[in-house]
């Protein structure tokens, strides 16, 4: 079973819980059998709610609430979806009504067109799809939502017209792509300035090579990123007191493993641009994700060129700027340029795959694995990886997610 998850964003933007998407691991079998898709996915979502964090709106099928299969469950654990029109059928509605009664949680997919819902459901969530609600009725659906008490969640808000039209209605949840940093953000140069220089030092690298003395240099130069490295590394790992400077940091690890730190610092301040921790998040992710991917290729670039790759496809959502501009402030070997602009070499190609994961695209998932000849399984299960390493290696804790 291949797994996404999407977050789920409030009005200030806020991340508050993922929507899981599912495809079988052969896509050629996507529909054939939804209950057993259903029952392998409920199997996932106790590993899948420790790895997130927060709560999951998992999708699942009437039979799977009928048989009670999500009793095993805490109820903060994850909200259970099902199509509006299932709960036509008198069965499944008197075990939604049980279950709420029980403590569980449930989502609908679709406006309710048909009879009145159970009462027992208000304060649920409704799930509209932005491509599928005509403009013109969504204001009016959202309405008639939030006076009976229901929560609107728009999902596929994939560009900003759209996000904006659907915080105009008044829709309290959305989710879709990564979308850049609006103008009304304030931009945070120094954060900035500290990110563009932090990749344009790891590229100079790109290639694996030992790092010199201009490392030292580079890092000295900007307080604001050599403080930012000073207080990764105050961990427990390296002894009560930490490095007490940067100089001391390089005589302590050396200049490769500082290197390899600064990955997740700069995958920090890319949050800290965007005022979005789980932008930082994302950054990181994706950095490890193709480093771990590009492990199973032949021919793959240093893994170091992989894990910049990672964090420059979510520069443009930080910096409020096109990839292409960006490109332009750095100095960057070719084969990194061509991710931000073309995607037709190798590691472009690699980067396709992540996003078509991350998004849920399962077809073009599926197309893009066989072009660059892996698994989709073998991504799928580096990406849930990564998404464990990343977590850890920025210290992120339940409570942070609260």
């Amino acid at each position: 079973m291949l797994t996404s998850l999407m977050p789920i964003r409030d009005r200030r933007d806020r991340v508050i819980g993922y929507a899981v998407t599912t495809c079988p691991a052969d896509p050629r079998r996507s529909g054939s059998n939804p209950d057993g898709d259903a029952r392998r996915l409920v199997d996932m979502v106790g590993a899948l709610t420790r790895l997130a964090g927060r709560s999951l709106v998992v999708p699942i099928t009437p039979a799977i609430v009928r048989e009670g299969a999500i009793t095993r469950f805490a109820s903060a654990d994850a909200v259970w979806l099902l199509a509006t029109e299932s709960l036509d059928d008198a069965a499944t509605r008197r075990a939604v009504d049980r279950l709420i009664g029980a403590g569980f949680h449930f989502a609908l997919q679709g406006f309710p067109d048909g009879e009145p819902l159970p009462p027992s459901l208000v304060g649920s969530t409704i799930v509209l799809d932005a491509a599928r609600t005509p403009p013109s009725a969504l204001e009016s659906r959202v309405r008639v939502l939030l006076d009976a008490g229901l929560r609107p969640l728009v999902r596929g808000v994939d560009d900003r017209l759209t996000r904006h039209r659907v915080l105009q209605s008044g829709v309290p949840l959305y989710s879709g792509r990564l979308l850049a940093r609006g103008a009304g953000v304030p931009v945070d140069r120094t954060t900035e300035e500290s990110v563009v220089r932090a990749i344009t030092m790891l590229a100079a690298f790109a290639d694996g090579r030992p790092t010199d003395s201009s490392f030292d240099t580079f890092v000295h130069d900007d307080p604001h990123l050599a403080a930012s490295l000073l207080r990764a590394m105050g961990s427990a790992s390296l002894g009560v007191r930490g490095p007490r400077s940067v100089t001391h940091a390089i005589t302590m690890l050396g200049r490769d493993a500082i290197m390899d730190r600064l990955v997740s610092v700069a995958a920090r301040l890319i949050g800290d641009a965007a005022q979005d921790a789980e932008l930082g998040f994302v950054a990181l992710r994706r950095a490890r994700a193709c480093e771990r991917v590009g492990a199973a290729l032949d021919n793959a670039p240093h893994a170091r060129m992989r894990l910049i790759a990672g964090l420059l496809s979510t520069l443009e959502f930080a910096l409020g700027a096109s990839a292409p501009m960006l490109a332009e402030r750095m100095s960057l070997p070719n084969a990194l340029r061509d991710t931000m602009v073309d995607r037709q070499l190798p590691l472009g190609q690699l980067l396709d795959v992540i996003d078509a994961l991350e998004q849920g695209w399962w077809d073009d998932f599926a197309s893009r694995c066989g072009r660059i000849g892996i698994a989709p399984a073998v991504v799928a299960d580096a990406w849930l990886a990564s998404w464990r390493a990343a977590r850890d290696e920025l210290g992120i804790t339940r409570n942070d997610l609260s």
